[in-house]
């Protein structure tokens, strides 16, 4: 057979060998990419388990920063209270005694407005953190007085955002730091509203 001529039979081999490499590969391919879903299921298990939760807005307190019905992602990891967080946290059997309208082991959100040591007093709607006054955009405008308090080692001072329908700090105390779920990261639904929480 003449160089130059086309030799039928070695392409329809070479075609006949590609396309068994392919056959005997394509099962590689599928156990390869089942072995990193199952990689990627298990980091997002151990994530949500120890890193991240998740929990629903229930009631008015924190509007219009937060609605009823958002789910939110939160996280203590490495997490210190400071004020302007907004926190999750868990209430004790203390906590539910002061405040019928908690039940005990209820999740409940708000806002940290001091930590410990700092002192806090409110004065026709006007909270003071270390004599200084807030400035607070986020906040409904109240009429409230509450006389200086300092707050306890461990603890913080929480108010929830629509001062006029939130039962915080100033009808329950100070909230223990060690029932501290985590600090609100997103506001994961409505997708709408998916994003940031100031």
């Amino acid at each position: 057979m003449d160089e130059n001529q086309i030799s039928y039979t070695e392409i329809d081999e070479e075609i006949e060998k590609r396309a068994a490499a392919k056959r005997h590969k394509l099962p590689h391919e599928v156990f390869d990419f089942a072995e990193l879903l199952l990689v990627v299921l298990a980091v997002l298990l151990l994530a949500t388990t120890f890193l991240f939760r998740q929990t629903v807005v229930i009631g008015g307190s924190m509007n219009p920063t937060l609605r009823e019905g958002e789910r939110l992602l939160i996280s203590d990891f490495l997490y210190t209270p400071k004020a302007g967080d907004i926190i999750v946290f868990q209430a004790d059997r203390e906590l539910a005694s002061m405040a019928p309208e908690i039940h005990e082991n209820e999740a409940i959100v708000k806002r940290v407005i001091a930590t410990e040591g700092q002192t806090v007093r409110i004065s026709g709607g006007t909270v003071y953190v270390d004599g200084e006054p807030l400035s607070e955009n986020y906040a409904a405008s109240s009429t409230d007085f509450m006389k200086e308090i300092t707050v306890s080692e461990g603890h913080i001072f929480v108010l929830g955002d629509n001062r006029n329908s939130s039962v915080d700090s100033r009808r329950f105390g100070e909230v223990d730091e060690r029932t501290v779920l985590g600090k609100v990261l997103l506001r994961l639904l409505p997708l709408s509203s998916f994003g940031g929480v100031e």
